[in-house]
């Protein structure tokens, strides 16, 4: 295990800095909706001061639209980064989506007395987060090799929830230690500028990935890259024949399209990749999560803990649990038990947790008033961190580690992108109607989010297919883009080729 950690050290160093984006993800989601909790914003942005969770309508609108506008934002940023991350790499197009996040961040910081500032910072922002989601993925499982790809590359979800966490822990902070003023929710929104800095940083010293130089023709700085990435010679037979697996899927592609990119989206192998990627991020959103996720501190209040400390802190300890959960998941179970299993494992689990919450609260709905939590409240606190823990070991991480394998090279910004964007509208949709829903439906929010779930299960059912221990190339065969022996053919022909161009550039690199 040691052993294969350091001869990753570069795929692990890469995906650190490429998932700041993940980590910004997560710290500005998770920021405002406890943020929006604070006497202080209330305060500051003119909103009552006197409710709990969304019992306000001013309240649960001006939540909605805070936390709906960056998602708004995302969606837009996400289908851009598509055709940038295409048109000039990955590295390049995360470097742009970061300028536009820190601008953002800078905004909703700089805002005083004018929601007008926020909700312009937060579009801003979300034009930058959307970007990263849709590259990051990409960029990460490029690089990664196929028998860790689905651990590293599902540190996706485990730099997110840290960022939430983070954020959930931080304003719980400043509850606590800062005096209610401008300082203590401007402090939380502030601290985002680190990490963006840091990742705009950090991509100074990454190469560009190795699929994308070969699909453009810049086959030297493919090898160069590839070799430096698997901290191996250029010469190494494993480079060799990955590189060689990389080539022969390329030249695969264009010549069943003849060079026309849209076309390849219509192939039945590449169209059933497009739709089921398109499904697994709508049932992502429907699960429920992100709706307990931005509101984490109303949500708790709505079921019982009506003190706006005690919310903040439950809030901090729903993030942590996510943190350990994805943690393990990824460890021992992603690459172990696969990503079929778990889909509908977790969907079962989550519905079975989302009905309970509902019926408690329906039978045994808190006393606001109250001062004291009851015992009600306390089991209901409790399912929803079990519900956490079903969709953090599932529908947290596996769809965005499927999304960024199932895709040949030349469609995967195209794929990952759509994917993105489809996760960022059905968010949106989520975070505006959460409010309204649980200020007007109640209990019955939860049995909706439950009913979604068991909807889930019967689709990971019926369509997802098993891609653990597989390479990013063998994704064609499995989804019936190319046969088995179509594939073994047309790698044999460019192995040789690759071979003669490893003793090339072999023998250059000492003039070089």
């Amino acid at each position: 295990m040691p052993s294969a950690f350091f001869k990753n050290r570069r795929v692990y160093l890469l995906t650190t800095v490429a998932y700041m984006g993940s980590f910004l993800f997560g710290y500005d989601t998770g920021v405002m909706g406890s943020v929006l909790a604070l006497s202080a914003f209330k305060k500051d942005f003119g909103l009552p001061t006197d409710s709990s969770g969304f019992s306000s309508s001013k309240n649960a609108y001006v939540s909605s639209n805070v936390v709906s506008l960056l998602t708004a934002g995302c969606f837009f940023g996400a289908i851009a980064a598509a055709f940038l991350n295409e048109r000039f790499g990955r590295r390049y197009s995360l470097m742009f989506f970061t300028v536009i996040f820190l601008i953002g961040a800078a905004v909703q910081t700089g805002a005083h007395h004018e929601i007008g500032m926020i909700y312009g910072g937060r579009v801003i922002a979300g034009l930058g987060i959307g970007g990263m989601s849709s590259i990051t993925p990409v960029f990460v499982s490029e690089n990664c090799p196929p028998a860790v790809r689905g651990r590293i590359a599902g540190l996706f979800q485990e730099f997110l929830v840290i960022g939430s966490t983070f954020a959930y822990w931080l304003d719980y902070g400043v509850s606590l230690r800062i005096p209610v003023s401008t300082k203590q929710w401007r402090v939380p929104v502030a601290i985002q500028l680190i990490p963006g800095g840091f990742m705009l940083f950090g991509l100074f010293f990454l190469k560009e990935s190795p699929r994308w130089l070969m699909k453009n023709g810049r086959h030297t700085e493919a090898a160069e890259s590839l070799a430096h990435i698997r901290c191996e010679t250029i010469d190494h037979p494993e480079v060799v024949q990955e590189l060689a697996e990389i080539r022969a899927a390329i030249e695969e592609e264009l010549n069943a399209t003849e060079g026309v990119t849209w076309r390849e989206c219509l192939l039945p192998g590449n169209r059933y990749r497009f739709i089921t990627g398109f499904c697994l991020m709508f049932w992502q959103q429907f699960s429920g999560t992100n709706s307990i996720g931005y509101y984490a501190p109303q949500i708790f209040q709505t079921v019982g803990l009506s003190k706006s400390s005690s919310s903040l802190f439950a809030t901090g300890v729903y993030g942590t649990v996510k943190v350990v959960t994805t943690a393990i998941f990824l460890i021992i179970g992603i690459d172990f038990v696969g990503r079929k299993k778990s889909l509908m494992a977790g969907a079962v689990w989550m519905s079975v947790m989302m009905f309970i919450i509902g019926a408690v609260l329906a039978t045994h709905p808190p006393d606001t008033k109250s001062p004291n939590v009851s015992s009600a409240s306390i089991a209901m606190v409790v399912m929803i961190y079990l519900y956490v823990i079903g969709y953090s070991a599932s529908w947290g991480p596996v769809p965005w580690v499927y999304l960024s394998e199932i895709f040949p090279t030349r469609l995967r910004a195209y794929g990952v992108g759509m994917g993105a964007a489809t996760q960022w509208l059905f968010n949106f949709v989520i975070t505006k109607i959460t409010p309204e829903a649980v200020n007007h439906i109640g209990w019955r929010t939860f049995l909706m989010f439950g009913i979604f779930c068991i909807a889930m299960c019967v689709f990971a059912f019926l369509f997802i297919k098993e891609t653990k221990g597989r390479t990013l190339e063998e994704m064609d065969v499995l989804f019936g883009a190319v046969t088995a022996e179509q594939r073994a053919e047309d790698v044999e022909r460019t192995l040789a080729d690759e071979k003669k161009g490893a003793v090339h550039l072999q023998e250059r690199a000492p003039m070089d």
